[in-house]
């Protein structure tokens, strides 16, 4: 009885290559961050173990270097700039004392880019490292 482990097999790659969108790191995680990280239509958002100091010097580090930073409210935790053509919104969220939350959000106009926030959400995370 080969025959329905081989569908089986075959039904499960091709769910697996639907969901996951062709995006590998989805799938293996984000350095530095503690359970990966989630991806909507236009935003990437994922837990770091870092506090929302670390996140938000590296956030800016990485926005000057890729593009330029329009508006920034540390206090608030919001960065805002323009990243390969796109309007890039980065948000952390402190959690706890040593864990924050970063969101990173890319469109240009009213088309999302989630190449360019997920590019942007991988260099602060590698960043931090």
């Amino acid at each position: 009885m080969q025959y329905p482990s081989k569908l089986f097999q075959i039904v499960f790659l091709a769910f697996t290559c639907m969901f996951s969108s062709g995006c590998f790191l989805l799938l293996v995680g984000s350095a530095g961050a503690v359970g990966g990280y989630a991806i909507s239509r236009d935003t990437v958002e994922g837990v770091s173990s870092k506090g929302q100091d670390e996140l938000m010097t590296a956030a800016r580090q990485v926005v000057s270097i890729m593009g330029i930073i329009l508006d920034e409210r540390r206090k608030d935790g919001e960065i805002e700039g323009t990243v390969a053509g796109s309007h890039v919104y980065i948000t952390v969220i402190q959690i706890n004392m040593t864990t924050s939350k970063l969101r990173v959000k890319a469109r240009n106009g009213i088309f999302p880019r989630i190449g360019t926030a997920q590019e942007v959400y991988t260099k602060i995370m590698n960043q931090l490292q």
